[in-house]
């Protein structure tokens, strides 16, 4: 007979390690994931699995940010530019002289 109990709460999904002997909680297993198989190793292997597309996810996001960002500010340059060649006589603002 094992000298381990193990009891799962069906309510939130966690597992105790009971001492059968002293009635002592030895271990608290939270789960990994919200939908567990009932192997660890495989919850986590899912858990790796959702992590990794969560952050390919959000890398994705980033890079289509910073394109559109990059593409802000060259269209910002390019129509400062043309204003500038329109009027070259004009010196442009220096923040010194706005006292």
């Amino acid at each position: 007979m094992e000298r381990e109990l193990k009891i799962s709460c069906p309510g939130c999904g966690v597992v105790l390690i009971v001492d059968r002997v002293t009635g002592e909680v030895l271990e608290t297993r939270k789960p990994l994931v919200e939908n567990s198989t009932g192997d660890r190793l495989s919850d986590a292997f899912l858990k790796v699995k959702k992590d990794k597309e969560k952050r390919d996810s959000i890398f994705d996001n980033m890079e289509a940010h910073l394109e559109q960002k990059k593409k802000t500010a060259e269209d910002l340059f390019n129509e400062s530019l043309k204003s500038a060649s329109k009027d070259p006589d004009k010196k442009p603002l220096n923040i010194f002289d706005m006292d």
